[in-house]
């Protein structure tokens, strides 16, 4: 029987779905990456048009032509006429086999149209994505033993209508989530009831002229202004006291006003740090050569929170969250180091 992938494949419909949404595969690549990712798109027309017979009758190759194209429109689109067609082909039952499986893909959207499908991989990378991606999802899991946790719910309307795969991975991911949200709890601390978005750090070196820290920052941008929001965005700098040996960060709106710390001249190889304190250059080689001497020292400049209006929005750091940051520091002496 000569199918139809070997006269006919839908490519122009296969490239453009293949580019976003359902087609690419995205959501598959983010639970596994593989360094050959099968957009969804390609996996479900090879599958069908493997399967589908090629006629002699062109009426009869238009509208199974017709019929594939339409399935390439969608996650499910055309599901039902594609899954009839085949069982008029396959009365017993189509079947397949990928002998290069890579992560099961092909084998995935077999099943999802009912078709038993195997696959064969060398790689146990590949295998343990295959089984996480394939096999796990297309079981019946209704009958598991429930999770031995305390609070463990089977009474509610989601453990009623959720498939029980779902469920309880959710289950355990919202779990680990408030576990460490409480273990982290002192070391994150919430300001007006909320945690801040996010944390900039810099990493801070002794300038070999002067002696004083000053930290290595490539960029004083925060957010970038936008006219349509009336947003004129934010910006900061660093100014040091060379009588203390402190530094201070202003956050300002606006676009950067000054030059960063860490600059390129033209001309020179590699980037230049300079010191707020005394301006001195050091270039590239100086300061890659102080941090491969263990010299370098990580340093809190500024923290984001989410705003209704411009989104992320920029401030200092407040007591609570400096306190925190040495109580970490405090902590991590305290911890064995990862390679023993």
């Amino acid at each position: 029987m000569t199918r139809l992938i070997e006269r006919w494949f839908p490519c122009t419909e296969v490239t453009k779905k293949s580019r976003k949404g359902w087609g690419s595969g995205y959501a598959e690549k983010q639970l596994f990456p593989w360094f050959a990712a099968r957009p969804l798109v390609q996996a479900k027309a090879a599958v069908i048009c493997s399967l589908l017979p090629w006629p002699d009758d062109p009426l009869e190759q238009e509208r199974l032509q017709n019929l594939v194209v339409g399935a390439m429109e969608d996650y499910d689109a055309a599901h039902s006429e594609i899954v009839a067609e085949l069982n008029k082909h396959y009365p017993d039952g189509a079947s397949i086999l990928d002998p290069f499986a890579g992560r099961a893909i092909i084998p995935h959207e077999a099943a999802r149209l009912g078709i038993k499908a195997w696959g064969i991989e060398y790689s146990p990378v590949a295998t343990l994505a295959g089984t996480l991606l394939a096999d796990y999802p297309m079981r019946d899991w209704s009958q598991e033993p429930q999770l031995p946790f305390d609070d463990y719910q089977t009474n509610d309307l989601d453990w009623a209508t959720t498939p029980r795969l779902l469920y309880d991975v959710k289950y355990i991911l919202d779990l680990i989530g408030k576990r460490y949200e409480s273990e982290m709890d002192e070391f994150y601390p919430k300001v007006n009831g909320k945690r801040p978005w996010a944390y900039l750090w810099a990493i801070t070196l002794p300038c070999v002229e002067c002696g004083h820290r000053f930290p290595l920052t490539g960029s004083y941008g925060l957010r970038k202004p936008n006219s349509k929001k009336r947003d004129p965005g934010q910006s900061y700098y660093i100014v040091g006291d060379r009588t203390s040996g402190q530094f201070k960060v202003n956050i300002h709106t606006g676009v950067p006003t000054l030059q960063p710390t860490v600059i390129k001249k033209r001309g020179e190889k590699g980037r230049m740090a300079v010191c707020i304190f005394c301006d001195y250059v050091h270039l590239h080689n100086q300061y890659t050569n102080l941090m491969s001497d263990g010299r370098a020292e990580d340093v809190l400049l500024v923290v984001s929170d989410i705003d209704t209006q411009f989104g992320k929005i920029y401030r200092n750091p407040i007591f609570v969250e400096i306190e925190a940051v040495r109580d970490v520091a405090s902590v991590l002496k305290l911890e064995e180091s990862f390679s023993s």
